[in-house]
C-alpha cells in the first residue's frame, strides 16, 4: 500500500489532507473524485459556487498524479 495525500484548493483555501493509504493510484483517484463530490454537495448547500475548486492527489514522493476539478464533476454524465 502507498500513502497518497489530497489536496482541496477551494478559492484561496488551501486544505491539505493528511495522507493515506490505499493500494494504488487508481483507488486514491476513486476516493478523491468521490470526496470532491461530497465536496460539491456540501458547497452548494451552503451557497457557495464551487466551479473553481480543485481537488489535487500527490502521491509519496510528492508528485501530482492527478487534479480532479469540481467543473468538471458538475458537467459529467450521470
Amino acid at each position: 500500500m502507498a500513502l497518497f495525500r489530497f489536496v482541496f484548493e477551494e478559492d484561496a483555501i488551501l486544505d491539505d489532507i493528511t495522507p493515506v493509504e490505499f493500494p494504488d493510484y487508481e483507488a486514491a483517484i476513486d476516493a478523491a473524485t468521490k470526496a470532491a463530490r461530497e465536496t460539491l454537495i456540501d458547497a452548494v448547500i451552503e451557497g457557495f459556487d464551487p466551479t473553481e475548486w480543485v481537488v489535487r492527489i500527490y502521491n509519496e514522493p510528492g508528485e501530482l498524479i492527478k487534479t480532479v476539478f469540481i467543473a468538471d464533476l458538475l458537467r459529467a454524465k450521470k
